[in-house]
């Protein structure tokens, strides 16, 4: 039976697996690609400082600042794809090196399996895999599952504002209660912001002072860079144990997936030295 994958994607949509081998068509080494990755990341970098910097200078003027981010953001949003469509190794059996990078994480350190999450708190695919699979996996899997959350914001200037919040929550040790508040509404204006923090019995001024001097810029950058070099293509994104799952899958498949890894790890401790 075919799963379709349900989840958010940047514009313009471009398909995640390659294109049939032609013998007409040129092939480009990977190792080229990689410099067209970083040099199109370098401009997404560009441009994103750029929405922040500008958020700051005319945040009293909301409605023209809105959509001038608005199109900012889509700015960055369709000069990624193009150079990362062409990623070659979007495969569920490659194993990708994606790492942990200091993100806030659910369950035991040394688990056997880690998921990494690249999520957006607007995306309403994230929204159905927080609702209906994320707990109900970590308490099926408890010590076994180390679950990671890393942003990537590609729904628009609310989606960065939500990343910059929650990981000032962060810093107070309330990120996985905010990342749950912002789900279950998906209410992400300054307002909401201030009232999780406050109903959270945060510092709400130490919380307001870094929301507003967007002291976590330069994290959520790197995990939106880290993301487009990864050739994701759309939120939420899972790496299990490093093998991709793209999409809200049903919690069946996460099952499916954990269990190959736990059985691959045991048949490894099982060979003798």
């Amino acid at each position: 039976m075919t799963t379709q994958l349900e989840v958010e994607p940047r514009e313009p949509v471009i398909p995640a697996s390659p294109a049939p081998y032609d013998p007409n068509t040129i092939t480009i080494p990977r190792v080229f690609f990689n410099y067209v990755i970083i040099a199109i990341s370098c401009f997404a970098i560009g441009l994103i400082v750029g929405i922040f910097a500008y958020d700051r200078i005319v945040q009293n003027n909301r409605e023209e600042n809105t959509t001038l981010l608005n199109n900012a953001v889509a700015s960055v949003v369709a000069a990624l794809p193009a150079g990362v469509a062409a990623q070659p190794t979007i495969d569920p059996n490659f194993r990708y090196d994606v790492t942990v990078a200091d993100n806030p994480t659910l369950g035991a350190a040394d688990a056997p399996i880690t998921i990494i999450e690249f999520g957006d708190f607007r995306c309403t695919y994230c929204k159905r895999f927080f609702d209906q699979t994320l707990y109900p996996l970590l308490d099926a899997y408890e010590g076994r599952v180390q679950f990671v959350f890393r942003d990537y914001p590609i729904l628009g200037p609310d989606s960065v504002q939500a990343a910059l919040a929650a990981e000032c929550a962060d810093d107070q040790g309330q990120f996985w209660a905010f990342h749950d508040r912002l789900y279950a509404n998906q209410i992400l204006t300054r307002d909401a912001f201030l009232q999780h923090a406050t109903e959270l019995e945060m510092d709400v001024d130490a919380f307001t002072a870094c929301l507003d001097d967007q002291v976590h810029q330069a994290e959520i950058e790197a995990d939106y860079v880290a993301a487009a070099q990864l050739g994701v293509t759309g939120t939420p994104t899972f790496f299990i144990n490093g093998k991709i799952l793209v999409g809200a899958q049903p919690y069946d498949n996460f099952v499916v997936a954990i269990e190959a890894e736990l059985n691959s790890l045991a048949s490894e401790s099982e060979v003798p030295s």
